[in-house]
């Protein structure tokens, strides 16, 4: 919990061979990093200031907001109380706190009458770094038949940029009361974050160990929450977690496309290709909502460098979010890469699902050879939604793969069998188990 915001990091738990829990791993935070103090300006001229008591709780403040009696007076001085509240209210003195994210609300219902001071006032709170919510109250305007555009600009003025995030007008006083949800949405996109005017999250819903992979030297966890659901990886070593930053990946995910919700680290995976290198696999089901699988080394310092890249060809086939490398003649190599979108459409809108087969080539890129699909009548299967490469089956010597199909057979799911050839998958599947054929009850075989 963070103030009223609820954030999911991810937790995981390390058990023995025979299932005892043996320790949790938790490379993220796990607690609230960040804190905020918000002063509130109400056009009530003397009534906001001076200050003369403290309160712990909100419950104390709401108790005395109810209190405040109306001052009269000839003149709204918004800009003197902005510059005032800026100056003094986020003061230690006055309970602020070092290293919390300054929020100023500034509620009136008229322009203000020392407007020529705005400008000094509002670069006073810039250089604070004090974010600005102002709420216009139409209320007097509507009432007089007089136009608010002036005012409206004004308030639009003071609130901090852009205004689509931090200006609201309601159309009279108790429409305040519609807003307390939306100012509060917008309050908790800062509240879990370090930086001014800011409204991303970093590690905050990171929800680790959506995805692992288990090396010699660490675990690879996929964090598909980081940075605003943009995603991206985290590698735990017994030094330490390794987190590059949303940066890394620029060069595959630019920052001014703003991919939120690309989901990297949906899966994450590895592949050994010439003279032993090892590349990371993450894939990012919803980047530019078709798709896209990384192959990429990462180093101590949490630098990247992006190998190859790999796109999906569907809208809304998931294609990423299921990846798998095979050494299929078992030297050491991977020899295939599996990529799975599982809600590929099919004719008749179905999502039959599709998994698509790259080999390696001799320049050491993964190279396109075919796709796998799941039987030829028209259904939903969500075919390759689970991936796994099988012992020797059929004692050839040869690495096998096993592809799960949930939604098979009315969602009764079936698993489909295929064998490895030199380095190689034979596209024709040698066997289909369908879930019916276990238990006339069972459901989704396949999932996993």
């Amino acid at each position: 919990e963070c103030g009223t915001s609820m954030f999911s990091t991810g937790i995981c738990a390390s058990v023995s061979d025979d299932l005892e829990p043996r320790e949790t791993i938790a490379p993220t935070e796990q607690k609230c990093k960040t804190f905020m103090d918000i002063v509130i300006v109400v056009d009530g001229s003397n009534s906001i200031y001076p200050w003369s008591e403290d309160y712990q709780t909100t419950q104390e403040v709401v108790e005395a907001a109810k209190n405040i009696s109306r001052q009269e007076g000839r003149e709204t001085r918004t800009a003197d109380a902005i510059n005032i509240a800026c100056t003094e209210a986020f003061s230690a003195e006055r309970g602020a706190r070092e290293g919390a994210t300054k929020v100023m609300i500034v509620v009136t219902d008229g322009e203000s009458h020392d407007g020529d001071s705005l400008p000094a006032a509002l670069e006073e709170c810039e250089s604070r770094n004090i974010t600005r919510y102002a709420i216009a109250v139409l209320g007097y305007y509507i009432r007089k038949g007089q136009d608010p555009e002036t005012f409206i600009d004004e308030i639009k003025y003071i609130a901090s940029d852009p205004d689509d995030k931090y200006f609201f007008n309601v159309t009279d006083e108790a429409a305040l009361n519609d807003i307390v949800d939306a100012l509060g949405d917008r309050i908790f996109t800062l509240e879990g974050t370090m930086g001014y005017n800011q409204s991303t999250f970093h590690m905050e819903m990171s929800q680790v160990g959506f995805s692992t992979h288990t090396l010699a030297d660490g675990i690879l966890f996929g964090i598909v929450g980081a940075y605003d659901w943009d995603g991206g990886v985290l590698m735990d070593r017994a030094s330490g977690p390794i987190i590059p930053s949303r940066e890394a990946f620029e060069s595959e995910f630019p920052l001014e496309l703003k991919n939120h919700a690309a989901y990297l680290g949906y899966t994450v995976s590895s592949v050994v290709i010439g003279d032993w290198k090892r590349l990371y696999v993450a894939g990012a089901p919803r980047f530019k909502h078709k798709g896209k699988v990384i192959l990429f080394e990462l180093n101590d310092y949490g630098d990247v460098e992006i190998i190859q890249a790999l796109n999906g060809e569907q809208i809304g086939s998931y294609y990423g979010s299921e990846v798998l490398g095979l050494d299929v003649d078992k030297d050491g190599i991977t020899d295939v890469l599996l990529v799975a979108a599982p809600m590929f459409l099919s004719s008749g809108n179905k999502e039959a699902g599709k998994v698509y087969i790259y080999t390696l080539s001799g320049e050491q890129v993964f190279v396109s050879n075919g796709t796998l699909t799941s039987e030829g009548k028209s259904q939903d299967a969500r075919f390759g939604y689970a991936l796994a490469a099988a012992p020797d089956l059929n004692y050839d010597g040869f690495t096998d793969l096993v592809v799960g199909a949930p939604l098979e057979d009315d969602h009764r799911g079936a698993v489909y069998v295929y064998h490895g050839q030199d380095i190689y998958i034979i596209h024709n599947y040698k066997q289909r188990i369908e879930g019916a054929s276990l238990s006339s009850s069972l459901q989704y075989f396949g999932r996993s």
